[in-house]
């Protein structure tokens, strides 16, 4: 099978011929050190990943070497890893989000990343879309403390928000599908940390939740696969985001003490999981032979009647041991063939 047949295989639930893995970002770092590019096309080619992860593109002007601000009006800075941190939100009170507007979704060069992994990694990838499910664009658009502040004092106003963001992450997955014939969507919206929701669950399911079934039904009437990603604890949602017809739950995070047999026993049968190599322990400090165990480990809870993705707990970040991937990488290839994966 190619990687984009295991990984649509994985995502229906059912048996490929052997476990697929890829990640959402991998350091560039750590890319070097692999696969001698920084480039994600070049690493998925290079380490035989399954799939590659592409967000749209908007452009950026520096205002320094490191500080850039983008077509949303956001300010950035590069860190020392594959995620910029946010400096500075575009609108100061949720109450006055009409005078804010949203990039064009069909400004030239949107999905030249997109473009280019479809051309070079034509069938035997799969190319997912990364977009949004709405609360990670209040948080970039807000602030953490903003959007938090907001769904708080301002719901009406938040919701609003909300709301159109909703309908803009709609128009750029249905140009992608349209133009592009994209089969994955997925969604990397954190809304919890390692112990529970950022916010109180009642407050999620008036404001946020109805949102998130908006958007995950918008996805799959197109045609779709959804991925939906989260890190922390999600006991409160995860039901919740599964009723709303995901296809993939990820990453199964060991930080907030999950593992991926009371996963499987949990969420098995309903959906594909993704995950759960912890990528801020074994795979930072880990030997090579304990990575090797801790793949197996999570062969033999998820991989069992199909629906796994084998991957890190977030990311393959700079914390990482590039000698720990490669471990990762080899263990699945040695361990993870049906029918016998682990």
């Amino acid at each position: 099978m190619t990687g984009k047949e295991r990984i649509l295989r994985a995502l229906d639930r059912g048996v490929p011929d052997a476990v697929p893995t890829f990640e959402w970002f991998i350091d560039a770092a750590v890319g070097r050190a692999l696969a001698g590019s920084a480039d994600p096309v070049d690493i998925v080619q290079r380490l035989d990943l399954d799939a590659i992860n592409v967000r749209p593109d908007y452009q950026k002007t520096f205002l320094s070497e490191r500080v850039f601000v983008d077509e949303w009006r956001i300010r950035r800075q590069l860190t020392e890893d594959c995620l910029p941190a946010l400096v500075a939100s575009p609108i100061a009170d949720v109450r006055r989000h009409g005078d804010y507007s949203f990039p064009d979704p069909e400004a030239p060069g949107r999905f030249a990343s997109l473009e280019r992994a479809l051309q070079r990694l034509g069938d035997e990838k799969a190319v997912v879309l990364n977009l949004r499910d709405g609360f990670s664009d209040m948080r970039d658009l807000l602030g953490y403390e903003g959007a938090l502040t907001a769904l708080l004092c301002q719901p009406q106003a938040f919701g609003a928000l909300l709301d159109r963001s909703v309908q803009y992450n709609l128009r750029l997955a249905s140009i992608a599908r349209r133009r592009y014939g994209v089969q994955i969507v997925a969604t990397t919206d954190d809304v919890a940390d390692a112990e529970r929701l950022l916010m109180r669950p009642e407050t999620y399911f008036e404001l946020v939740a109805p949102r998130f079934r908006d958007v995950i039904s918008g996805y799959k009437e197109m045609g779709y696969r959804c991925i939906k990603h989260c890190d922390g604890n999600i006991d409160a949602v995860a039901d919740f985001w599964i009723s709303c017809g995901i296809d993939c739950l990820d990453p199964i995070d060991p930080d907030a003490g999950y593992t991926m047999e009371t996963a499987k026993a949990r969420y098995g049968r309903r959906v594909c999981l993704k995950g759960n190599v912890d990528c801020k322990g074994a795979l930072c400090t880990g030997t090579p032979e304990q990575i090797e165990q801790e793949v197996r480990r999570c062969l033999r809870a998820g991989a069992p009647g199909g629906g796994f993705i084998l991957s890190s707990s977030n990311t393959i970040h700079r914390g990482v041991r590039p000698e720990n991937y490669r471990a990762m990488l080899d263990a699945l290839r040695r361990y993870g063939s049906y029918p016998n994966p682990g």
